[in-house]
Order: C-alpha cells, then structure tokens, then sequence
C-alpha cells in the first residue's frame, strides 16, 4: 500500500507539472474573481450556518486561484457597496463567481437576497429593502466576463411571509444570460435546508466536497452535488441550474496548473512567499486526493488510519474514519458509503459503464474491463435500465418499480413506483399488462424517461431523478430529450391508417 500511495503522490505531482507545461504553452491566462457573502443575524430570521458556509466557500475558492472579496452579515448600504466592488474587480477578469447564503425570496417573478437589516412590513417594499439578483449580472454583463457563475444557497423560509400577499416560498426560475450558470440549492419555488447540527449547510456541504475534484466540468460538478443533496434530504430538496455557458469550466483545473508554476520555496506545511498562497493550498489539495484515491477502496483499516494521520482534518476525514469502524468490524466486507449517498468522494473520476439489461432481478454492467452484478431480490424481471450521464447510479426497472442503484458501490439506494404492470398470463392475454420498453436519463440527468407498452398503446413517463416521483404519462409514439434547451420533443399516437402524431414541445419543470 506505502508503493501505491507514493506513486499515486509521484503521479499527482508530475500531473500538475504536466497541465502546468501546458497551459503555459498555450500562453493562457485566467483571472478569477469571486464575490461572497453570508448573512445570517437576522434580527426575526437568524440562521445557523451561511457565516461558516461563506467562510469555508472562500477559503475553497482561494486555495481555486480566486481572487475572493468576502463579507458576513451585510446591510442594504453595504450589499450595494461591495457589488460595486465586484464590479469594478471585474474589469480583465475572464471568470466571475458570486455566492450567497442566507435568506432569499421572489416577489412576482424576481428574486431579492435579504441584508440582515432588512426591515420588511409589506410585500411591496421588498425591491426597496433587500437587493435584486439581477443587479449582480449587471455587474458581470458590464465586465463581459466570458464565464459567469451565480450560487445561491438561499432558498430557506421566506421570514416575512405572514405580511404578503402571494404565498410563493423560496426564489423563482431564472433563466442564465449567454456565458452564466446559475445554481440553486433547490429547485425553483422549493425551501432549502439550513443544516442541523453541521458545520455547513446541505447544498454548500456538498458543494464544498465535489468543487475542488480536478479537471471535472462544473456541469458535471453539480450533478454531483445534486445527487449529494438529493440522498442527504431524502429527495425532499433537489438543487438545479440554469446554464447558458458557451464554454468548458473547471474550477480545479486551473489551479493546478498554477500551482506548478509558481515555484515554491518553502516545504509544505510552512508559510509560503508573497503570493504563493493560492498555489501552495492546489497543490496540498492535490497531494490529500492523491492519497485519499489510493485508500479509499481499501479493506485494510491501517489505510484509513494512515490518510487520518496525514489529515486529520481533511476533507475526507468523516469518511475515513467510518469506513475505518466497518471494516474492522466486517473484515472483507464491502463497504458502503455513509447515509447511503449516491456519489462518490471528490477527486475520483466516474467510471466509464456501459448499461445491460439483466434478467431474473439481476441487474448486469460493465464498468472498465469487469463486469458488476447485482441481485434486487424482485421476482419480476429487469426490463430496461439506464446508467446516468455521469457513470454514477443506474434506473433499473422491474416490474413497475424504478431501483435506483449506486453504479459505483453496487448497492440499491431506494425504490420508487413508476407504473401497475398488471399480469401478463394466458387467462388476460386479451389484456395484457404494462411494461417498459426502453429507460433514457436527460443530458442533465435531473429526469428519467420511461416508453410504456400495453398491447399496441404506447406511452412515455417522465420521472423526477430526485424524488422518484412521476410528473407526467402521455399516450404517444415517440418522446426524445432535446440536448441544449430544457424540453421534451413528444410525437403524439398514430393516427388513422398509420398517419404520424402531432408533435408536442414539452418544456420540463
């Protein structure tokens, strides 16, 4: 094990040389800016973590090569100060992050993040005493920033709900401007958690675990995070984004690079020269996943031991520490995440799987060169399954129940009712029951779609990925996921003598 950690160590290393080498042969350079706030004293309202969730979202984001101006507990006065700032930071930045944590909420359609003195008696005073979304990407739209990112995790209990009109809780669906990602902690109209008896919130808890995983995509990062967040709330809260980026982002990718080209004299662990702090804090990130990716299927609970010695407050050191405890209390057993999370830990990279049906409640993979099987324990067989985009959990369904399966530990999460397959025998072959034919995830895995058969009647449900929850069954022939915009394309039955069916655009939720 020693040998597989150093060389992992060697490789980390000669792989940050390596992007460095690269992106210094390209000649690029990129300048990030990073806006962050987290309010919680609200003299009604207060909140638990969005102070620690600011905190430790700007420490990630420096140790990401941001350049990070950070506020806790902001006024009104102060919040349109320190947008200013941002703004004027801006100017030759190529990517811009803002992040939120606090009290958030919609009237008629826009969104306002509350300073902590807000003093709000009526609905209509709202866009005179908190401060408007949209005057942030105004900021980034004056900048011409190429890649623009909006978090926010304020989606909690709207404090002032009582003296409104409208019952609307948490904020509205927005759509991004061209070159802007906005993620929200829930989805539009949806209350997100503040956290009990954590250090972070749900949504930056998990945020804070995936950010930093080198070289993955931030689409792909949020998806992650999603499916973290999802498992964590039991599918009571699902976060979700609105993307219109015209580019690739990686928020370690850079850093990396960084890191190996600035040279650092002092050892890890030491204070490092003038300006080497953001370089020193990518590199010791690279080295704890380094380490973290040679142990963490071990069966071996010295392992675990070692890498909690080496970081003892690492950020996989919960982790750690729990898989330590199963397997010497399960010498050869598997071991399973905690709380059954379907994802795994930042800095793996997802595997490449290829879906096969199995038979019998057998569910059948490949994942690299081997392949994975899992018993359901259902008498009915698997019709159709569906890995995700990201290679991490596969929608096997049997009968009419979608089992939801971690791809990478090969354990069920949980179940969800689709449909009543009905019996399929001789004495009701004039009626036969319902199954499915084929199973297909959006591009952003948020939805599962199913194509029904009954006899000669065909139909397609849509399935929220989050909740298990079906939104939706409409008789038709075809149904496909458009790949850039957020819709369905639905091709209506057969007409008479085999005319085809009016197609239907079906924007999801």
């Amino acid at each position: 094990m020693r040998r597989l950690v150093c060389g992992c160590l060697l490789a980390a290393l000669g792989f940050l040389g390596m992007g460095a080498a690269t992106a210094q042969d390209r000649g690029l350079a990129e300048r990030r800016v990073a806006l962050v706030i987290g309010n919680a004293a609200y003299k009604t309202a207060p909140l638990r973590n969005p102070v620690n969730d600011s905190r430790d979202m700007a420490h990630a984001l420096r140790g990401l090569g941001f350049e990070v101006i950070e506020r806790q507990n902001v006024s009104r006065e102060a919040f349109a100060g320190v947008v200013r700032e941002f703004g004027d930071k801006l100017r030759g930045a190529t990517v811009a992050l803002f992040y939120f944590a606090g009290h958030g909420l919609q009237v008629k359609g826009r969104n306002f993040l509350v300073p902590v003195d807000a003093d709000i008696a009526r609905e209509d005073e709202v866009p005179y005493r908190s401060f408007e979304v949209n005057e942030v990407l105004d900021k980034m739209d004056s900048a011409r920033t190429p890649v623009n990112l909006v978090v926010l995790d304020a989606c909690r209990n709207n404090p002032f709900a009582r003296s409104f009109r409208s019952s609307q809780s948490g904020l509205a669906q927005m759509d991004a401007p061209a070159g802007t990602l906005i993620a929200f902690a829930t989805a539009p109209g949806s209350v997100a958690q503040d956290g009990e008896g954590a250090a972070n919130g749900l949504y930056t808890g998990a945020l804070l675990r995936h950010i930093a995983t080198p070289g993955l995509a931030v689409e792909q990062m949020l998806k992650r995070v999603r499916v973290d967040v999802a498992a964590g709330s039991r599918n009571s809260q699902v976060p979700w984004e609105s993307s219109s980026l015209n580019r690739d982002f990686s928020f370690a990718a850079a850093a990396a690079a960084a890191a190996a080209a600035t040279p650092i004299a002092a050892p890890l662990g030491t204070a490092p020269p003038a300006g080497a702090a953001p370089a020193l804090g990518a590199t010791e990130l690279a080295l704890e996943l380094a380490f973290w990716d040679a142990v963490k299927d071990s069966r071996d609970p010295a392992d675990y031991r070692a890498y909690l010695e080496q970081y003892p407050q690492g950020r996989f050191a919960a982790l750690a520490r729990l898989r330590s405890t199963a397997v010497a209390a399960r010498p050869g057993a598997p071991v399973s995440p905690p709380e059954s999370v379907p994802g795994r830990a930042a800095g793996t990279a997802a595997p490449p799987l290829t879906a096969a049906a199995g038979r019998g409640g057998i569910v059948r993979w490949r994942q690299g060169s081997g392949e994975r099987m899992l018993d359901l324990g259902s008498a009915e067989p698997v019709s159709v399954q569906a890995l995700s985009p990201e290679g991490l959990y596969l929608a096997a369904v049997a009968g009419g129940t979608v089992h939801w399966i971690d791809a990478v530990r090969s354990a069920v999460l949980r179940t969800s009712r689709a449909f009543e397959p009905g019996t399929q025998t001789a004495q009701t072959a004039q009626t036969p029951g319902v199954v499915a034919t084929d199973a297909r995830f959006s591009p952003d895995g948020r939805w599962l779609l199913l194509r029904l058969e009954r006899g000669n009647r065909v139909s397609h449900s849509l399935i929220d990925v989050g909740s298990g929850q079906v939104l939706w069954d409409k008789p038709s022939s075809t149904a496909r996921f458009e790949r850039d915009t957020p819709r369905l394309q639905v091709q209506g039955p057969q007409g008479a003598q085999g005319a085809p069916g009016d197609v239907e655009m079906v924007r999801l939720p």
